[in-house]
């Protein structure tokens, strides 16, 4: 006897076999050839209603023992050889915990001074402060000496960046100068133009005046609510009449109602992008347009800052006289 074909599940059945015994009125219209062989596929209603049902559960499945985290039980129930067994002398050994070598002094707090290790400040020892240093030790321990020709530096990083600042002590020939009229004439502060009027303050002080005073008749209808009629108002839906349907706009209203047009020649805004001509692209640049576009090679402020005389006036410019021009426009502005 041959044992009976049992049908495999639908979920494990490929598509060629799937629906296999459905008759051949159902299946004749419904075949497709995917890769040179023939899909038989089941009726929409049936394929909808097998795509409805829910996925299968497969944490239903068990592949081994249940288990429950957090606890002492072991995965395995354990035998009875293994609970009555005796461990080894070398298994005694290896269980036995670490020695602890150190001291409750000798630890340092972790997370200090350092990401981790142990910190390398510790508290100096009886010993250490008692001893006499060598002749060496002594020789290191001095400072370095400035060299004969030093010049003690100006405060850095005050008023520049990160070059010595400009700014230092008058000389005493600058104190004991005689004053010249232009320069005292530079050192008038300037003057408050004749319409200058200052800020008003906020909170201002009312005169008696203002207080005693009493307001007109057209002040007090002025100050009066408005009045609101409590309605009853029109809805704020109402027919039509018949005549308003019927009628037409003149000639006037026609013409106020047609849009403005454009002026002959108007032309409207280019577009953001655009294709490139071929011209453009083969176009090759001049001798002068290559030579504007080489950039201005600039000294680095490396370079710069670590120049002595970038401060320095000339002896040149210290002797230069401006011209009538420029001496005309430093005049300052006459103000009445």
């Amino acid at each position: 006897m041959c044992a009976a074909k049992t049908e495999a599940p639908w979920y494990n059945q490929r598509p060629g076999q799937m629906r296999s015994s459905a008759p051949q009125s159902e299946q004749g219209s419904h075949d497709r050839v995917y890769a040179g062989r023939t899909t038989v596929a089941m009726p929409v209603k049936e394929r909808i209603e097998t795509l409805a049902k829910p996925k299968l559960s497969r944490s239903t499945l068990s592949y081994g023992p249940s288990l429950s985290w957090g606890n002492q039980q072991t995965m395995w129930e354990l035998t009875k050889g293994a609970k009555s067994a005796e461990p080894s002398d070398r298994i005694l050994s290896l269980a036995q915990s670490k020695r602890n070598l150190s001291t409750q002094e000798d630890l340092k707090p972790q997370w200090e001074y350092s990401c981790g290790r142990q910190s390398p400040i510790i508290q100096v020892s009886g010993a250490a402060r008692k001893a006499v240093n060598s002749e060496r030790i002594e020789q290191l321990a001095q400072p370095k000496n400035n060299h004969c020709n030093y010049t003690e530096n100006r405060p850095m990083y005050e008023f520049s960046c990160g070059r010595s600042s400009p700014v230092e002590g008058p000389a005493e020939t600058a104190k004991t100068a005689a004053e010249r009229e232009r320069t005292n004439q530079l050192a008038q502060p300037k003057k408050v133009h004749s319409e200058h009027q200052a800020s008003r303050e906020v909170q201002s002080i009312l005169t008696q005046a203002a207080m005693n005073t009493r307001p007109t008749e057209r002040l007090d209808q002025l100050a009066e609510a408005k009045r609101r009629p409590d309605g009853p108002f029109r809805e704020p839906e109402w027919p039509v009449c018949k005549k308003a349907m019927k009628a037409q706009s003149t000639e006037r209203t026609r013409e106020l109602s047609r849009s403005k047009g454009l002026v002959e020649g108007f032309q409207g805004n280019r577009h953001v992008m655009w294709n490139v001509s071929k011209s453009a692209k083969q176009a090759v640049a001049t001798r002068r347009v290559e030579e504007l576009s080489v950039p201005i090679q600039r000294e680095s402020m490396d370079h710069v800052q670590f120049n002595p005389d970038v401060f320095k006036v000339s002896e040149t410019a210290k002797k230069a006289k401006c011209s009538v021009r420029t001496e005309e426009l430093a005049q300052p502005i006459s103000r009445k």
